[in-house]
């Protein structure tokens, strides 16, 4: 760069930074021109115009400006390269931009924002994709897109023909999707040597993702924010930051760490000894000479909580003796609440010099949020009883819409806003006026365990990645603090650098079906290609996904797709929720089925507001239904359209009165017209239909599926045992039984009476592993099993015996034992006895022409079950057999 180039750009920052500091109302005129300018305040068609102006070239801009906020980097760089293009590129050849994000909500929000920078309508030059919503036309060459609806342009365009760069932002949260993105992106590469492929992220591991795409070249734009002052639980103990005399663990706490725990010495000592004896203190409270004299150094690869007093004074040498005990003393481990709050009445009415603002606290969970809660309304500074000084907000993803924008408010002045958050907080909801964060280091993270097929929501130790994000939520609009409530040398030598990857801690199956179905990899065995990712899976975890698709029968033992495989992998569900769909429109039950399907892939739309969970655990139950929660869902779902149709009140009403998200509710609706838009476009219900003309088709109250799709599509919709049977067949092997305990009897005046088990006394076992309590039913099925504290099943259907033998996974077979038939499945933990042996091979028959017949249907989705005579009548008996159980 020239010197006179030079002189232009900083002369081109002076001019920005005049401009944003006579917009601001306190803006400091002596200012260094040296500090950062805030770019992505300026309207981006006034900045390019400065930049004509001066002649100045983007990279200059780049070069001297330091410090441009990831903002700037979302938002902006791919205008440049647009405009760049456009500037110097060939006439028959315009750049046409694909950028991915991680998040719906994202990718309009960044549309939105860019095409207003542009100073003209969105769905011009600048676009937006998500689901079946798309915003653009022939003129778009920004497209801003969830990374899923890129996978699914690349199974019908695999060489993304026409387009010149795809920006893959936010790549640092390592999704299952983005990640075999990146796979796919790199084999591309190579066939099409003229795409630009570009990965932006705030907190990447730049060198791991280089690497991958043989040592691409990497940029490093330092991101723009306000200083934030960073303290570690030794800072927090000391009693600099406390009005009293530091922290201090009690006897008793529950915070204190137990003498059974192992604090061995540093260097190779005696494991189980407690704490170090208080000796290593002379009587004036002095370091005792001895004790200083044993160790110059402790090994950092020893967590401080295996290290004795004396080891701890060694580390933190630069720390008073109290800091050192009560480090000693304290359970490492825990989140110390007290602490928390310590910290809180010093943020409120501390002496210090900070500004005042919102207050961030990161908790694991909602039981954690809960205890905080509860907490802090015994404390009358943050109750409010006496004075209003403080409003508390818990923040977290079960929350309705309605309770978590509550904590976008303002407070009035004076008033100090806390957020009790889960790592929500962390990248996906930005709250601009918070100035301090206290973050406990501990947050939630689904693990699944492929051996037992069951997801677990593990409390684990933040990365230094999310910790760094954390910390970057205090600097938004003004200097700010953050309080670690974790060591320095925790921090430092044992949090790892980045979260685990997703890819290695979900179920594999949904995107094992992606796979086969891109065209590059159909050939290639599951293996070879999950080895090519940036970091793969466990092979267990892969070989677990590969069974059950193939019990499921999605693929064949050769790792090929059979026609359900591709008809699942056209959908974008879970493979699950897709064969529910499939199967609710072969049986004509297609509008509740939608319903259900729709919910298990957002979310429920029940709530349970922080202080009426009892009362809308009732209205809940109101709704029961067959002993079935998805059928109690689709009865409050009925019953919102029902009164939505009455009237806009009644409509409004009836979801206050009975805890129901109006959001989860539309967005059920939502889903159900692209859900049948899918079904319509692979053929399983009528041709040509849109989620678009569907929404124009519905009635007040109404979704418009039931209109739309027919009367034939709909007729067994109001059959609730077949709906059951299709929740069967859709969850199956999902499956519990309940196991009775021995049984009692109780002495009464007619003899030796068997008692009735209780309700907790009952064991409902899977097929692989233990038991879970409270509920009265022989089978049901069920949508997800978690391990939290303990084993629980999400989302629990009844089902009986019927709908077990004849959706049920595996062979059928008939035995005789005992003198009875026994017709068993899934090799044999399933077992029904029969009344003879014709009703056993009866009903072994049926399920050989029943899935005959359904194997027919999918390879040929126009096969109009209801004209032929043989489909027809098979279907015909199964839906009586089922209705008349």
């Amino acid at each position: 760069m020239t010197s006179e180039n030079k002189l232009q750009v900083k002369e081109l920052l002076r001019e920005l930074q005049k401009d944003i500091d006579d917009e601001q109302e306190d803006g400091d005129d002596d200012e260094d021109e040296e500090q950062c300018i805030p770019v992505e305040n300026e309207s981006y068609v006034n900045l390019r115009k400065r930049m004509v102006k001066f002649e100045i070239k983007t990279e200059q801009i780049l070069q001297e400006n330091k410090k441009l906020c990831r903002e700037f980097k979302r938002k902006q760089i791919p205008q440049f390269i647009l405009d760049n293009f456009l500037q110097t590129g060939r006439p028959d050849r315009v750049a046409n931009v694909i950028c991915t994000q991680p998040r719906c909500i994202s990718a309009i929000a960044v549309a939105t924002r860019v095409a207003q920078e542009r100073a003209e309508a969105l769905g011009h030059s600048t676009g937006y994709q998500i689901h079946l919503e798309t915003v653009r036309s022939s003129s778009t060459r920004l497209m801003f897109c969830t990374t899923g609806v890129l996978l699914r342009r690349l199974e019908g365009d695999s060489e993304l023909s026409g387009i010149t760069h795809v920006i893959v932002d936010e790549v640092h949260e390592r999704t299952e999707e983005s990640d075999f993105l990146l796979l796919v992106l790199k084999d591309l590469i190579v066939k099409r040597m003229d795409l630009k492929i570009i990965m932006m992220s705030a907190t990447l591991n730049a060198e791991l993702f280089s690497q991958y795409f043989n040592n691409c070249p990497s940029i490093h734009i330092p991101g723009r924010t306000f200083p934030v002052e960073q303290f570690f639980l030794e800072d927090a103990i000391h009693g600099l930051f406390f009005c009293c005399e530091g922290y201090v663990i009690e006897d008793g706490s529950p915070y204190r760490c137990s003498t059974k725990q192992n604090r061995s010495s540093g260097q190779g000592g005696t494991a189980g000894k407690g704490r170090a004896p208080v000796e290593d203190f002379d009587d004036d409270g002095s370091w005792s000479f001895t004790s200083l004299m044993k160790k110059d150094s402790v090994k950092d690869s020893i967590p401080d909580q295996q290290l004795s007093q004396q080891d701890l004074t060694v580390r933190y040498s630069n720390y008073s003796k109290s800091v050192v005990k009560t480090l000693a003393a304290m359970d490492l481990d825990k989140i110390k609440m007290d602490l928390v709050e310590s910290l809180l009445e010093w943020i409120v009415d501390g002496e210090h010099s900070y500004p005042p603002g919102a207050v961030l606290v990161f908790l694991p969970g909602l039981a954690e949020i809960k205890q905080l809660y509860e907490q802090l309304q015994s404390n009358r500074m943050f109750n409010n009883r006496r004075t209003n000084r403080c409003v508390v907000y818990p923040l977290h993803s079960s929350l309705s819409n309605e309770e978590q924008q509550a904590v976008f408010t303002r407070p009035h002045e004076g008033v100090t806003k806390i957020i009790i958050s889960t790592n929500i907080a962390e990248t996906s909801v930005t709250i601009d006026d918070v100035v301090y964060v206290i973050d406990s280091g501990r947050m939630k993270e689904k693990r699944y365990d492929a051996s037992r097929s069951m997801e677990s929501l593990e409390d684990v130790w933040v990365s230094r990645a999310n910790a760094f994000q954390r910390k970057g939520r205090a600097g938004r609009v003004a200097s700010g603090v953050c309080f670690h409530l974790f060591t320095s040398h925790r921090f430092t030598h044992h949090l790892s650098q980045q979260q685990l990857p997703e890819i290695q801690r979900v179920p594999l199956e949904q995107l094992c079906l992606r796979v086969k179905v891109l065209e590059v990899f159909t050939e290639r065995p599951l293996e070879s290609v999950f080895s090519q990712l940036i970091e793969p899976p466990a092979e267990g975890s892969l070989e677990a996904a590969k069974q059950r698709l193939c019990a499921l029968g999605d693929l064949t033992d050769e790792e090929s797709l059979t026609p359900l495989g591709w008809h699942l992998a056209c959908l974008p569900v879970d493979v699950r929720i897709g064969k529910l769909m499939l199967l609710g429109a072969i049986f004509r039950c297609l509008d509740p089925v939608l319903t259900i399907a729709a919910s298990l892939a957002f979310k429920s739309p029940f709530v349970s507001p922080w202080d009426k969970r009892e009362e809308a655990n009732e209205k809940k139950l109101g709704f029961s239904l067959a002993n079935s929660d998805h059928l109690a869902l689709l009865q409050a779902y009925k019953g919102w359209c029902n009164a939505a149709q009455s009237s806009f009140k009644a409509g409004y009403q009836f979801y206050r009165e009975n805890f129901l998200s109006i959001r989860g509710l539309q967005e059920i609706a939502c889903l159900k017209r692209q859900f049948a838009e899918l079904l319509s476009d692979i053929g399983f219900v009528k041709d040509g239909l849109k989620a678009r003309v569907i929404e124009k088709m519905s009635s007040k109250g109404s979704d418009g599926v039931l209109e739309a799709t027919g009367y034939e599509a709909n007729l067994n919709s109001d059959n609730t045992k077949l709906m059951s049977a299709m929740l069967c067949a859709a969850l199956y092997p999902n499956v519990v039984q309940v196991r009775s305990p021995q049984g009692k009897y109780k002495l009464t005046s007619k003899g030796a009476v068997k008692m009735q088990p209780k309700a907790e006394e009952l064991r409902f076992m899977t097929k692989s592993d233990g038991a879970v309590r409270h509920y009265d039913s022989p089978y049901l099925v069920y949508h997800e099993k978690v391990k939290t504290s303990r084993v629980f099943l999400r989302d629990c259907s009844m089902v009986c015996v019927y709908p077990m033998v004849l959706f049920g996974g595996g062979q059928v077979s008939v035995e005789l034992q005992r003198g009875e038939f026994i017709i068993s499945l899934d090799d044999g933990w399933i077992r029904f006895a029969a009344a003879s042996h014709e009703v056993a091979e009866l009903v072994k028959e049926l399920r050989w022409e029943l899935d005959q017949l359904l194997e027919e249907k999918i390879r040929n989705p126009s096969m109009d079950l209801i004209s032929c005579p043989r489909g027809s009548r098979i279907i015909h008996t199964i839906v009586s057999l089922i209705s008349t159980q």
